[in-house]
């Protein structure tokens, strides 16, 4: 055994905790790039702790007051009606304006990213429920598009099963389904099941096996 903490297969146990020790607080040179997921980075690396039962090497107060700092929050008075998206934003950057992005509100919030949040604050012992979802979640709603698919983002992007799973984990994790259109979703998760029995991410698309996974979160409130 050439690490310490190495099993018997060979897995480097010792070598995978320090890396993603140093992925919970900061990201390697080689990863700068992906700077706006930085949220979602942190939640694998998080998440790859608990699995390997190393949390007690980061400090999770200070994760979770990290993870916090990310949360979008509307202005005073603001209408809610306003489509915007009141979650949590991936990164720093995305805190701030881009030329990049035509959006005049310079509200970064995603769904993904705000998954993401609250995986990761659950998993450090953070009661997401003392968290004022009232808003994210009526907002989170507005996303939801006729077919039953959900947006990221309310400045649009691509709609696929991805994002109904995570507004399906955020509502879940919430104790909340005021978030989403249960029947709407069931449907569309329905829609994309494909002749040979598997679902694919959107409707009429191949299958692929990551959906199911997904699935068995997506359909725990009609099991």
């Amino acid at each position: 055994m050439g690490d310490q903490g190495e099993g018997p297969a060979g897995f480097a146990r010792a070598r995978h905790a320090a890396f993603l020790e140093l992925m919970s607080s900061e990201l390697p040179d080689g990863y700068a790039t992906q700077e706006v997921n930085h949220l979602t980075l942190a939640y694998f690396a998080v998440a790859g702790l608990s699995l390997l039962r190393e949390l007690d090497r980061v400090n999770k107060d200070q994760i979770a007051k990290w993870v916090l700092s990310f949360q979008v929050h509307p202005e005073a008075n603001v209408n809610l009606d306003n489509g915007q998206f009141y979650g949590f934003c991936g990164s720093r950057t995305t805190k701030f304006p881009s030329n990049l992005v035509k959006d005049p509100c310079h509200n970064g919030s995603h769904l993904a990213s705000t998954y993401s949040a609250l995986a990761t604050l659950k998993i450090v012992g953070y009661d997401v429920l003392n968290l004022d979802s009232k808003v994210l979640l009526l907002s989170m709603k507005k996303l939801q598009q006729p077919d039953g698919s959900f947006m990221p983002t309310h400045i649009g992007a691509e709609t696929d099963l991805r994002f109904v799973y995570c507004a399906a984990a955020i509502c879940s994790m919430l104790k909340d389904w005021s978030g989403m259109d249960k029947e709407k979703a069931k449907e569309y998760i329905l829609n994309c099941q494909s002749y040979d029995g598997g679902f694919g991410m959107v409707p009429g698309s191949e299958s692929h096996v990551s959906q199911v996974g997904e699935l068995s979160v997506l359909l725990r409130p009609y099991i």
